[in-house]
């Protein structure tokens, strides 16, 4: 491991697991021949975990192999967010119990008769054998595998191999049996302290964010790598909201001239996030921003990489929903030759965007745009801030 890296260490003693094998996966054919893959080679369990699970083509083509993954002797463990995966049908489940597949629903919407909003899990990992792994922000749903002429939105995931998967099945086990969080953490520290790194792996780091579990491990390596970078950074963020530490540590950078880079979406799923992410443009054109917008399809990427020696990838969005209310999974990247694959990825996405600039910033932001993005911001404020009231008292 190079000393180079040792700043992004230090701060949080950080302690590594190790992958044999480490692939940057995209969204479409690329994550979902892998996942299948993952599924066939399975002998004797698969955790799948995700925030939505839609019963639609790519929806049916993945319960298909799980459920023949069953009917072959393997334990085959699916858990879904219950307000993600809200559409996914009573008719579709029984099948999947039918068929062998372990179902459960995370966080039901209703408790004791009353209506629950609770932690929500976004993340998104399939694990087969406790031997590889996929985690990313890529769905089951045909967003994500359009089939055609079309283009799925882009995405990202991390196909892994090693003993990194012990953690990752720790992590799937605790949220699948809901229980025994204490023990597990400890169990999970004393396989990372015995994790042996040598020239032939991958040093990673598997981090939770989980506010109410008080995991904080994905927010507090990113402030740690902003905090102590040097050259550049570049940020990828479907719903793009920091918060203050966030933005002092971007306006800090900038300040010591590291370059520092956002890629966008040019238009978003979620309108009213898309207003209020454009409030924050005339910050970032402050502070010397570059900022950079998706056209092509939706974005729903979250892939950050800083000084091309740390890079971070997963479910995690750089917001307070993603930090405080759900649980998140990413996977951080402590690599010289891994990273230069997620800064080419990264360029060459770019390259496809289009650079926003402030002069024409200020010509489509006339008064009545300024204001609805200010309301768009300071609502979404108003909601994060009553999601933390409400999770505070859970």
């Amino acid at each position: 491991m190079s000393s180079g890296n040792n700043k992004y260490q230090k701060r949080n003693s950080i302690v590594f697991s190790h992958a044999t094998e480490l692939t940057l996966v995209n969204s479409g054919d690329d994550f979902f021949k892998r996942a299948l893959g993952i599924i066939e080679r399975s002998t004797k369990t698969i955790h799948f975990q995700t925030y939505i699970y839609i019963d639609d083509s790519t929806g049916k083509l993945i319960t298909d192999a799980l459920a023949v993954a069953a009917k072959r002797g393997v334990q085959v463990f699916l858990l879904v967010d219950a307000f993600g995966s809200n559409d996914l049908s009573n008719h579709a489940i029984a099948a999947m119990l039918k068929s062998g597949i372990q179902f459960r629903k995370f966080s039901p919407l209703f408790n004791r008769y009353r209506l629950r909003f609770g932690r929500r899990l976004h993340h998104k990992i399939l694990l087969g054998d406790e031997t590889e792994a996929l985690i990313g922000g890529i769905n089951v749903e045909d967003k994500y595998r359009v089939q055609g002429p079309e283009t799925p939105w882009l995405d990202y995931a991390v196909y892994i191999k090693g003993n990194v998967c012990n953690d990752i099945n720790i992590i799937c086990e605790s949220l699948w049996k809901g229980k025994g969080y204490r023990v597990r953490r400890k169990k999970l520290k004393q396989i990372l302290d015995t994790s042996t790194l040598n020239s032939d792996t991958i040093p990673v780091r598997i981090s939770q964010n989980d506010w109410l579990r008080r995991k904080d491990r994905i927010s507090q390596g990113l402030r740690n790598a902003l905090r102590h970078s040097h050259i550049s950074a570049t940020l990828m963020a479907s719903y793009f909201l920091p918060g203050m530490k966030v933005r002092k540590l971007l306006k800090k950078a900038t300040k010591r001239n590291v370059a520092v880079r956002v890629i966008l979406p040019g238009v978003s799923d979620v309108k009213l996030a898309k207003k209020a992410t454009t409030y924050l443009y005339a910050w970032m054109f402050r502070n010397n921003i570059e900022i950079y917008e998706w056209n092509d399809t939706i974005l729903h990427g979250k892939m950050n990489i800083v000084d091309d020696k740390w890079a971070s990838i997963g479910s995690y969005n750089i917001n307070h929903l993603s930090r405080y209310s759900s649980v998140e999974t990413n996977v951080e990247v402590f690599d010289a030759a891994f990273c230069q694959t997620v800064k080419k990825e990264l360029d060459t996405v770019i390259t496809k965007c289009h650079k926003v600039t402030y002069s024409e910033y200020l010509q489509k932001m006339n008064m009545w745009q300024k204001f609805t993005c200010w309301c768009a911001f300071y609502f979404i404020r108003f909601l994060f801030q009553l999601e933390f009231v409400i999770l505070s008292k859970e």
